[in-house]
């Protein structure tokens, strides 16, 4: 704003100089001055015009300066009786009226850049704290941002610990093969982290072909899989319950897998223990119905042959009188060891269904295979030479064994199969140490 000041004062100075112009041009007047005259008389309203529209102070000293001006122009050009000592007075006055506004416009601007460069500077001082302001209030922000993500970096750590120290988790790559295991597992597994990095999964947790290839093609379709898993390897049996997850990248993609493990060894123990004999740890009578009916069926639907058999110890009840229960205990434990030797494979199963009757189930070929399997279990246990006072049939403990065998080719009630064997054995019984077998329910010696 202070610019209108100083503009009023240059033109103020530019009229000064015009009058003093017209006043020597005036001295003689020819045609040519009047020209000029008239020039600067232009410039010299045209500038007054300005200053009255610019001028910040009292406009009747505009107004007098433009009356003296118009005075004393009119005097010095065309009023012959006026003296040189008046035309004088009036140019003094002039130059005097045009000095106070000269004077006033220079203070004023002088006035108003002091209080613009106090504005300037207050404004500057203004802009600058607000700049620290917000530099250090960026500053504390960065800071608490900072102290967030270090708090967040450190419960992030705190949170992957606790997982890597309480939970069975483990990363494998599209390969099969562990890039990541936390040490819960690794403890569980008795096998150090740096082991089990590199490893194959089918090698750590897959005992079971059949199992690992269901899981494999399950997970590589997109689909989670969950299972029960016995632990390779240990002293002890070690069950998991396992689940393992597809894992998705950012785009969408599944890429890689996580398995998911918890403990399940005492469920396992306790499902053993409702289904197994705690003598002689052959399956007990209470698992052998579903064993039975499953295993008919599939031998139905497969068309493969299947025997059941049952046997006894021949004149047991005599063995403790003799010898005693305990001694009867052991004889029925080594019994139980030496047939599950021998009957070993996946599809053969053992069980003690009572007492001194023991039961069995086993694949074989043909009739004769059946009963030739069957006198070598028979001879088996008879070679085995434990003293047997009290029998009537040899001097060493025997067996008496029933059996029936399916071809596969029908449709047979298990109870019923089950039934028939058990009628065998009280054949076989009557003559002691010996086998009875028979094929579709017909009679074989």
């Amino acid at each position: 704003m202070y610019e209108h000041p100083y503009t009023v004062s240059n033109k103020l100075k530019e009229i000064k100089i015009l009058v003093h112009q017209i006043h020597l041009d005036s001295v003689s007047i020819t045609a040519r001055e009047v020209a000029e005259i008239g020039k600067k008389d232009g410039l010299s309203r045209e500038a007054l015009h300005i200053i009255g529209a610019q001028y910040l102070g009292d406009e009747a000293d505009v107004e007098a300066v433009e009356r003296l001006y118009d005075n004393w122009l009119t005097d010095r050009l065309y009023d012959d009786d006026i003296g040189d000592h008046d035309e004088k007075i009036l140019f003094e006055q002039l130059l005097q009226a045009i000095a106070v506004l000269s004077n006033f416009a220079d203070n004023k601007a002088a006035e108003l850049y002091n209080a613009a460069k106090k504005d300037a500077m207050f404004y500057a001082m203004y802009i600058g704290s607000a700049l620290l302001f917000a530099s250090i209030l960026s500053i504390v922000l960065l800071l608490k941002t900072l102290k967030g993500l270090r708090a967040m970096t450190d419960d992030s750590k705190q949170y992957r610990h606790i997982i890597d120290q309480n939970v069975m988790i483990t990363a494998i790559g599209d390969d099969g093969l562990i890039f990541d295991i936390s040490n819960e597992l690794s403890r569980y597994l008795s096998v150090s982290k740096k082991e089990l990095v590199g490893s194959s999964l089918k090698s750590v947790f897959f005992s079971d072909n059949d199992q690992f290839k269901e899981m494999w093609q399950q997970v590589n379709s997109g689909a989670s899989w969950h299972g029960d898993v016995q632990v390779v390897g240990g002293q002890d049996a070690k069950w998991l319950g396992v689940d393992v997850l597809p894992m998705q990248s950012g785009d969408y993609r599944y890429s890689g897998f996580r398995l998911l493990a918890h403990d399940i060894t005492s469920r396992k123990s306790l499902e053993k223990i409702s289904i197994t004999d705690t003598l002689t740890g052959l399956l007990n009578r209470r698992t052998l119905d579903e064993t039975l009916t499953r295993t008919t069926r599939l031998s139905s639907r497969n068309n493969t042959p299947v025997t059941i058999g049952i046997f006894d110890v021949d004149y047991f009840k005599q063995y403790n009188d003799t010898y005693g229960h305990m001694a009867g205990d052991k004889v029925l434990t080594r019994l139980a060891s030496l047939v599950s030797k021998m009957l070993a494979r996946p599809d053969d199963y053992v069980f003690r269904i009572g007492g001194e009757e023991f039961c069995f189930i086993f694949n074989s070929k043909t009739l004769e295979d059946s009963k030739a399997y069957l006198e070598k279990v028979r001879e088996a246990i008879k070679d085995m030479r434990i003293k047997h006072e009290g029998s009537a049939v040899n001097e060493y403990v025997t067996i008496s064994i029933g059996a029936l065998y399916l071809d596969g080719n029908n449709v047979v009630d298990s109870t019923i199969l089950l039934s028939e064997a058990d009628d065998n054995l009280y054949r076989a019984k009557e003559n002691r140490n010996c086998t009875v077998q028979t094929e579709h329910s017909a009679f074989i010696d």
